[in-house]
């Protein structure tokens, strides 16, 4: 089937049309041998916030009636989201806030609209945020009628994102040849590997495509375009893809938003070998609504949350890191989505969209608690014969650990993730050991912050029983030799002391 979907803008629209039963027929039928990684399940539960995001009235001259299709990263220990705003008169635009390090303060954030900055006005939407590590700039991609972008100093600050520029100029016309409306074409997504990058989007007609170019000449040369997949008027894929790097694993796994048989927005997902992957090389997942990858029938409110909507749309799980490649730490799967209060309807314009956040509770065995770096377990200092502590059992962002009696408490229990992560407690309360304030000088000390992918919480579990920071190089350090409870815990330069010593048991 390899050969049907390679298809260039070249061949003829009766070529198209039968395309478009074969690519049916793929997705409806058995897939092949499983290439799915080991740290995804094959079916996956979730436990959804309240209400957390409404529209501010921050765009001048509009009034705003909903806040949808979020896009975030999270840089030292704070989040920062781009997102879609609709209007009265049903004018599409875009907005950030952030600053904030735990999701209950997410609505009180400052809202700043977009179009006050070089972005400007008229239709923009659907934004996708990363950091293209190979020339040290952060991308804002989002939708125009073209796929565009503007590039951004910070993500905190939405006031230095450039003028508007085109990925392509036009469409290719295979795009449009298997359209009903050749204007809707939507949902841009970049994702690169170690040569290329891609851009993904969908057309109105249940056609998902795939443009490259490589990452030497990113942001420019998009083209060699292919039809992704392919099941025309059938709306289990309908719009909203996203595509993932998984860990380490070696696989992708693509997301995309369907409507149900109840009219529901809800997502399915498939995974690959790789990013040039199509048709039946990707391989189903969950991938159908009674085993989906998100929707109304595997999504939990929390205890006291009063469910607020049904609808699972357009959004993007929290990456383990903001770089081009979109990886994400399979153990700990987090997704910002948009829903709505059930009861509306009327024009889509209109919705109310708000945004919530899901966490998965059902991570897979192989992630041992939580993680796919190793095994669960106290962080033991061989000189002193204490454990690894956090001060009361605390969960404040910006603790500093100690050593304390080893006792069995959660608050000593810590998990390396596949992200190169140690955390501490699980759920809501999840928390990373964190070089604090990305300090690099000895002295910096060791504390707890809410997980955000930054290169301050990454770890190195080394065979002569060091535990190092992937950041500075430094050595995590019980202060000044100390064995007695309550001793500060540091980073410092590598001696091969026995305070700089410590088993995971």
């Amino acid at each position: 089937m390899k050969k049907w979907f390679r298809i260039r803008s070249r061949f003829t629209a009766v070529l198209i049309a039968a395309l478009a039963t074969i690519t049916f027929t793929v997705a409806a039928g058995p897939p092949p041998a499983s290439a799915q990684a080991d740290a995804l399940p094959s079916s996956f539960e979730w436990e959804s916030s309240g209400e957390l995001v409404a529209p501010r009235q921050t765009a001048p001259g509009r009034e705003l009636v909903s806040i949808k299709d979020p896009t975030v990263v999270s840089v030292g220990g704070e989040y920062h989201v781009y997102a879609t705003t609709a209007d009265t008169g049903g004018g599409w635009s875009m907005t950030y806030f952030g600053g904030f390090s735990d999701w209950s303060q997410a609505g009180q954030a400052e809202q700043y609209h977009l179009s006050q900055t070089a972005i400007g006005g008229g239709y923009r939407a659907a934004p996708q945020l990363f950091y293209f590590e190979p020339r040290n700039e952060w991308y804002l991609v989002y939708q125009t009628g073209l796929p565009s972008f503007s590039t951004l100093s910070d993500p905190s600050r939405p006031q230095s994102a450039s003028a508007p520029r085109n990925f392509m100029g036009a469409y290719p016309p295979i795009v449009h040849d298997t359209a009903s409306d050749a204007g809707y074409v939507v949902d841009h997504w970049v994702i690169c590997d170690e040569v290329k990058c891609y851009l993904f989007y969908n057309n109105d007609n249940n056609y998902f495509f795939r443009s490259e170019t490589t990452v030497e000449e990113f942001p420019n040369g998009f083209g060699d375009t292919v039809v992704v997949m392919a099941d025309p008027g059938n709306n289990r894929i309908f719009e909203a893809i996203n595509v993932y790097k998984v860990g380490d694993t070696g696989q992708y796994m693509m997301v995309i938003e369907g409507i149900g048989s109840d009219g529901k927005r809800y997502f399915n997902s498939w995974t690959a070998d790789s990013l040039d992957a199509v048709g039946s090389e990707w391989t189903p997942l969950a991938a159908t609504e009674s085993n989906p990858f998100m929707r109304h029938n595997n999504v939990a409110f929390a205890p006291g949350v009063e469910p607020w909507t049904s609808d699972f749309s357009h959004g993007e799980l929290i990456r383990a890191s903001n770089d081009q490649t979109l990886t994400i730490d399979p153990c700990h799967l987090q997704f910002l989505y948009q829903g709505k209060d059930p009861n509306v309807g009327g024009d889509y314009s209109q919705w109310p969209w708000r945004l919530g956040l899901v966490t998965q509770t059902n991570a897979p065995a192989g992630c041992d608690g939580g993680g796919t770096g190793g095994g669960s377990g106290e962080l033991r200092a061989v000189a002193a014969d204490k454990c690894l502590d956090v001060p009361n059992v605390s969960t404040q962002p910006g603790t500093q650990l100690q050593i304390w009696d080893c006792w069995g408490g959660v608050n000593q229990q810590w998990t390396p993730t596949q992200a190169g992560e140690l955390t501490v407690y699980s759920g809501g309360d999840r928390r990373c050991l964190d070089a604090a304030g990305s300090g690099t000088a000895n002295g910096t000390a060791a504390t707890i912050w809410t997980c955000h992918g930054g290169d301050n919480q990454k770890w190195n579990l080394n065979a002569d029983g060091t535990i190092t920071s992937a950041q500075s190089g430094l050595c995590l350090d019980v202060s000044n030799y100390a064995t007695t409870n309550g001793a500060k815990v540091h980073l410092w330069t590598c001696h091969g002391g026995s305070n700089q010593q410590w088993t995971l048991a």
